[in-house]
């Protein structure tokens, strides 16, 4: 199974690599991948480095090995559920976070206030910060305004460790693909 599964990726990316040479397309990436599936792609890969890795990543799931990873290869690292994702509000996540989602914990709360700016900018920020491009997720023509204003402050360190330090023990913190069957297939 395991090599089924690396056989897979080099296939699937050998034909994303044909679509960019026949300019079919104008980048490939990866999602979901981590350092060893990178590591492992990058030995038959014949155009390096993907343009980007979509992953989830924010304070309770911060990624930080994957994301020095992404930095040192030159792959954007594309941080979805940076807010929260829309199972913000899953017993698991406010179970860590005393009864709180991700935008309403005290830390975020307290970070949003003493820089004038909503929990989800604070998030987005952080995010930013950490060299990571965001895609928010929004119908909402206020919440997009709101969401590209992020550019007009910045977190002090004190502050982005403050948000660091929410991160979960080992997995917890994962919110998307929790349940998911082939999450449990040994994919390395």
């Amino acid at each position: 199974k395991q090599q089924d599964m690396v056989s897979v990726r080099a296939e699937t990316w050998r034909a994303m690599e044909d679509a960019l040479r026949k300019r079919k397309v104008r980048a490939i990436g990866v999602s979901n991948f981590t350092v060893q599936h990178l590591e492992t792609l990058k030995t038959t890969a014949t155009i390096w480095p993907p343009a980007v890795n979509q992953v989830e990543c924010h304070p309770l799931y911060p990624q930080d090995e994957l994301i020095e990873y992404c930095h040192k290869e030159g792959i954007v690292l594309q941080a979805y559920a940076a807010i929260g994702g829309q199972d913000a509000s899953n017993v698991q996540w406010t179970e860590l976070l005393g009864g709180n989602t991700l935008m309403t914990c005290p830390v975020v709360q307290e970070i949003a206030t003493s820089v004038h700016k909503t929990p989800a900018q604070v998030l987005l920020r952080f995010a930013l910060q950490r060299q990571c491009a965001v895609t928010p997720k929004t119908v909402s023509p206020e919440r997009m305004l709101e969401n590209s204003q992020v550019f007009d402050f910045t977190l002090s360190k004190a502050q982005m460790e403050g948000l660091h330090d929410l991160e979960a023990p080992e997995e917890s913190g994962r919110l998307c693909w929790k349940s998911d069957p082939l999450r449990m297939l040994d994919f390395e």
